[in-house]
């Protein structure tokens, strides 16, 4: 549905967007995903046509409209502070691009008694912007996005004002509406949960390049390198240099056993990714087993502790000098994770992924 070919974007001698290949499946819903002028924002003002390329081309449905205004692209915004005209009421916001494209009064009003229905509105075609909540205006946004049926629907940061509670409830939402629609969808965000939980791919962006594009489950426990690994979720990164065939020696002398080595030469330096809640708790009698040759067993004294949504989240000092962190539902945990306590830890080698350092 969307395809770029070699786009750029230069503003002087600052690059935006280096040269980027990207293709947006129809149908899909794509996450911009990055830290603050990454470049996530510039791709899509580049699809909306608010900004035009330095370089390449930009495909629409097979249509190049590299140089094709905004209006004429059939395309739907959803934007972070809303945009809705304060002066008009719920409905005449969401009839507000059916009366600018000249459809009749009748079918106006069925498509946004329809759209008003998705969303959850119904009831409030009178009320004006002021007189709803952040999240009832948000939806007031989306429904006028959706009335008239765009192929492409572009949200900028949409929840990015609203509380975690009403966040939540609005991405399921928004996850439900992509479904019932089948609209190519794409998000821009800054909250890696937000890109994680609602998308079917997830681009993320760093120094106006593409870092990684893939599946959530592929950025999560497939990162392509360490800055990917660092930014979605939370993440031990250990140094150290490979040893052998599914093996890593740690700065610290010991030897991890890992998922696979391949693609990195014996001795060159390396970072392994191991997420804190593929981290097992072992209790007294759990030590049977646990140092088979494709798990690695460790021994340390708990720091800092937190209680998280449900989950212990602790650190945790090894004998070493390093330190691990540990995130667990269990009740032993809970139990034990108080700091100074020793405790044993366990993860298995298929978790312990090799990064280029």
């Amino acid at each position: 549905m969307i395809a770029f070919q070699g786009v750029s974007k230069s503003y002087g001698g600052s690059v935006a967007l280096h040269p980027t290949e990207l293709a947006v499946k129809k149908g899909e819903f794509l996450s911009l995903l990055g830290p603050s002028g990454s470049g996530k924002s510039t791709i899509l003002n580049i699809i909306a046509g608010a900004v035009a390329p330095s370089t390449g081309n930009i495909a629409l449905d097979g249509r190049d409209v590299s140089t094709v205004p905004p209006r004429a692209r059939g395309l739907g915004m959803v934007f972070q502070n809303y945009a809705l005209l304060p002066h008009l009421n719920v409905f005449d916001n969401v009839a507000f691009p059916l009366r600018i494209r000249g459809i009749s009064k009748s079918e106006i009003a069925q498509r946004v008694k329809n759209a008003l229905e998705r969303v959850g509105l119904v009831g409030y075609e009178n009320r004006k912007p002021r007189e709803m909540s952040g999240g009832q205006q948000q939806r007031v946004g989306i429904a006028r996005c959706i009335v008239y049926s765009p192929s492409v629907i572009l949200m900028d940061e949409p929840l990015g004002a609203l509380d975690k509670k009403l966040r939540d409830q609005l991405q399921g939402e928004i996850k439900r509406l992509h479904r019932d629609l089948g609209t190519t969808l794409v998000y821009v965000t800054h909250d890696q949960e937000e890109a994680l939980n609602l998308s079917d791919r997830v681009c993320l962006m760093n120094g106006g390049r593409i870092a990684q594009l893939g599946t959530p489950d592929e950025l999560y426990f497939e990162p392509v390198s360490e800055f990917v690994a660092d930014f979605v979720g939370e993440s031990n990164l250990l140094e150290g240099v490979v040893q052998g065939d599914n093996a890593v020696r740690l700065t610290d002398g010991t030897t991890l056993q890992v998922r696979s080595t391949e693609g990195h030469a014996t001795g060159s330096a390396v970072k392994v990714l191991v997420r804190p809640e593929k981290i097992s708790v072992l209790g007294d009698s759990d030590t049977e087993g646990a140092s088979a040759a494709n798990s690695n067993l460790y021994r340390g004294t708990i720091g800092q502790t937190s209680f998280i949504g449900g989950m212990t989240r602790f650190e945790l000092k090894l004998s070493t000098g390093a330190a691990l962190l540990v995130k667990t539902i269990s009740s032993r945990a809970a139990e034990r994770a108080a700091p100074g306590d020793v405790l044993s830890v366990r993860w298995s080698a298929r978790d312990s992924v090799v990064l280029k350092k």
